[in-house]
């Protein structure tokens, strides 16, 4: 459900406020309803491929309280509807209830409520908006940056920045929409998706694929304006277009056309999404290069200077530039000077290598972004063999299996690197692909990967295990870390003891390298 329509309908519940209601009902697991006095509900749908929240008529029928989210919902948001807040016109708002004074007070509790497609969710936030329940608990495993259970501090999805077009002058409107579709246009305005935009381009009379130029452009923010007035009317009156009778024979062709563009629509958003980050990434590793000057300055100040330094303990000095100014520059204590000098040569080297390699691909990647939006512009006129070439099937590279266990990279010298994904692999991986002369590397003090350097014979040079250091610390528990300690010695002194779990490894003559974990995808 898109933000303009939930704003519609909470518009309609906030003038009855605070209202005193009935106790909750269930249809199902994922349908919670509020029936309010005298006689409607508030039906709040969590099903990821329609969630909801619409003003309807009572409940005639419905359920106990069946899963452990919704009894903690009937027994601790049981006071009367207080208060409802919608954030901007994003898919979230809040159900704020007062406390209840029956056999055993409650007190007052939020109910928020996310309306986000696949990720729809409620949990119910005490005064300190700490989670008490959640419909749908999401752990570290699912998403790292944001776990919702019950405990935890509430934290929103990040923020976005769109125009509101509800407050927006009618020029900044304008100026946002110009040269783009209306069918991108959801990227500039709040609270208007795929929906909406449909609806919004039969009020206009305009092509959602096409530009927005001159009478077009001027059609469009007339349109917007009424499509805030009455969203869901305007979403009714271009369905009720849409559903003209048809024969059958065009209603199949009708029916099999929107599969088909809504799979492909599907399938290239995946893919913008996946280039956006990679875009992200590349652009991250571009800035970090402009760093690698100073941090070669500091390895040669730190050298020039390194007769008059204590040779370790000190954790920052203040050396005399080679232009005269007073330069301030972080030691790692546990180290001499000359090892620091050395790190920060290190630390440049990676960022160049980094840059280097995000160099060659930031314009590929970049062309490939543009034909994806290009493509997304231009659905609704593309033939069915195009939405066909668009779909999901083709947009996705097939994964080819591995004859052998393990995940398979080559280092910067042509050395295969071979990375076990589990405790079971992790075994494989060290004693039974490892040989007694190739390199043998873990994130020291992390759970995480055993990766072995295939040597085959030869020398392994230095920067490709610098380079397999990088993929065991983004393989571990310390992929988010910088800095991480990454052990390395022969596989022949790597053992397992008796009895020891799958994983559980002892090993000897190891030496030890501090690096910026890496995973596989950043290197593809």
């Amino acid at each position: 459900m898109e933000g303009l329509l939930i704003a519609a309908e909470l518009a309609r519940l906030a003038p009855r406020l605070p209202v005193e209601r009935l106790a909750w009902r269930f249809f199902d697991d994922a349908t919670l309803v509020l029936p309010l006095v005298p006689s409607d509900a508030l039906w709040i749908v969590l099903h990821p491929s329609a969630p909801r929240a619409v003003l309807g008529e009572m409940p005639s029928d419905s359920q106990g309280p069946s899963t452990s989210f919704a009894r903690a919902l009937h027994a601790r948001a049981s006071g009367p509807l207080v208060g409802v807040e919608q954030f901007a016109l994003d898919r979230r708002f809040v159900l704020r209830f007062g406390a209840s004074d029956g056999f055993v007070p409650v007190a007052g509790i939020d109910l928020m409520i996310e309306l986000t497609g696949r990720n729809a969710n409620a949990l119910l936030l005490d005064a300190d908006e700490r989670i008490v329940a959640v419909h749908r608990e999401v752990g570290a495993a699912r998403n790292r940056h944001r776990q919702l259970l019950a405990g935890l501090p509430y934290r929103p999805p990040p923020p976005y920045d769109k125009l509101d077009p509800r407050a927006t002058d009618e020029r900044v409107l304008a100026s946002a929409l110009r040269g783009r579709p209306l069918n991108r246009a959801f990227g500039r305005i709040d609270g208007v998706g795929t929906v909406l935009t449909r609806a919004w381009a039969h009020l206009a009379g305009v092509d959602p694929a096409a530009a927005l130029e001159g009478a077009a452009l001027d059609a469009a923010v007339d349109a917007l304006a009424r499509l805030v007035a009455d969203p869901a009317g305007a979403v009714a009156e271009a369905d009720a277009e849409r559903a003209a009778p048809l024969d059958p024979a065009s209603q199949r062709a009708r029916t099999r056309r929107e599969a088909l563009e809504a799979s492909a629509r599907r399938a290239l958003a995946s893919r913008r999404t996946l280039l956006e980050r990679r875009l992200a990434d590349t652009e991250k590793a571009l800035a970090a290069a402009d760093d690698a000057a100073r941090l070669r300055s500091e390895g040669d100040l730190l050298l020039a200077h390194a007769h008059a330094l204590p040779p370790r303990g000190n954790e920052r000095v203040t050396l005399e530039g080679f232009d005269g100014d007073a330069i301030e520059v972080r030691l790692d204590p546990a180290i001499d000077v000359a090892a620091n000098a050395r790190k920060r040569y290190e630390q440049a080297r990676k960022r160049e290598a980094r840059a280097e390699r995000a160099l060659e691909q930031h314009d590929r990647v970049r062309r490939e972004y543009d034909e994806v939006l290009a493509a997304e512009a231009g659905l609704g006129e593309a033939s069915e063999e195009t939405l066909h070439a668009l779909g999901p099937d083709s947009a996705r590279p097939a994964v080819r299996r591995e004859s052998v266990p393990g995940i398979r990279v080559i280092g910067p010298h042509g050395f295969e690197i071979v990375i076990g994904r589990s405790a079971r692999e992790n075994d494989v991986v060290t004693f039974r692909i490892g040989r007694s002369d190739d390199l043998w590397l873990h994130a020291q003090g992390y759970h995480g990967a055993h990766v072995v350097i295939r040597a085959r014979g030869q020398e392994v040079p230095f920067d490709t295990v610098l380079f397999a250091a990088q993929l065991a610390a983004g393989h571990s528990d310390a992929g988010g870390s910088d800095n991480v300690p990454v052990d390395y010695t022969h596989k022949k002194h790597v053992w397992r003891s008796k009895g020891a779990p799958a994983g559980a490894v002892s090993f000897a003559q190891q030496k030890t390298v501090y690096v910026t974990p890496l995973r596989r995808s950043q290197v593809e």
